[in-house]
């Protein structure tokens, strides 16, 4: 809500960072040595973003540029996770349960998008590098994976294109594409949690009821934004 509210980009500095300290104790909610290692490499990662974000305020204070409107973009899109700046996150969510990698992907990204729709540019050629550079890695990348988290962390980042593209036209836009891929990554997370399946091959253990195996397949469907369902919706507004 601070972040949301404010139309400075201190303050709104201050709520990011807010977000990152009460996001640490939930990654830690699992405990053993690859939860502290994705949580010291997300603290860091975060950490890092900031400092760009913050160094991007100073240089439109100082200059009022270009300049600095690229830089804060440029620290958003690591908070974001979008490409080519991701491999913090594949690395964060491998580690993760389930519950705090939903989080993760949806809404750890809301703070980022409301500050790259009120303080950088949209529609410049750096935004457009990541907008493509999401969908193409997101897509091809996610072709190489075995593990479901994985998986589904690239079709996040292959989702943040599109965030990205639907908060170039209008932030209603951008939000009503945030709200319906929120629940619509919500059936196949929680699946693949009550079955307990971290890869692909697994798959196939899921008990035979066909009620789950329908579930589960018309759910990613919908994630892959294919019609009639629920995630074509979004992308045949934008």
């Amino acid at each position: 809500f601070l972040v949301m509210s404010s139309p400075s980009l201190f303050i709104s500095w201050v709520g990011l960072e807010l977000n990152t300290l009460a996001f640490l104790p939930i990654l830690l909610s699992k405990k053993n040595k690859l939860t502290s290692e994705s949580s010291i490499k997300y603290f860091l990662t975060q950490t890092l973003a900031s400092v760009i974000v913050i160094v991007g305020g100073l240089i439109l204070l100082v200059l009022q540029t270009e300049l600095s409107m690229t830089v804060i973009l440029f620290g958003l899109a690591i908070k974001l996770g979008a490409a080519p700046f991701h491999s913090w996150l594949v690395t964060v969510a491998e580690s993760l349960a389930w519950a705090p990698l939903f989080v993760l992907l949806t809404v750890q990204k809301l703070n980022p998008l409301f500050m790259i729709w009120s303080f950088s540019q949209i529609n410049s050629n750096f935004f457009l590098l990541i907008v493509f550079s999401s969908l193409v890695v997101g897509s091809l990348m996610g072709l190489a994976q075995t593990s479901t988290r994985a998986l589904i962390t690239f079709s996040s980042i292959s989702h943040v294109g599109w965030f990205l593209t639907g908060m170039a036209f209008s932030l209603e836009t951008g939000l009503l594409y945030f709200l319906i891929y929120s629940v619509v990554l919500l059936a196949p997370v929680l699946l693949l949690e009550s079955t307990n399946v971290s890869h692909i091959n697994q798959l196939s253990l899921i008990p035979v009821k066909l009620q789950n195996q329908c579930i589960l397949f018309f759910s990613l469907l919908s994630l892959g934004g294919l019609p009639p369902f629920l995630g074509f919706l979004p992308k045949w507004v934008i």
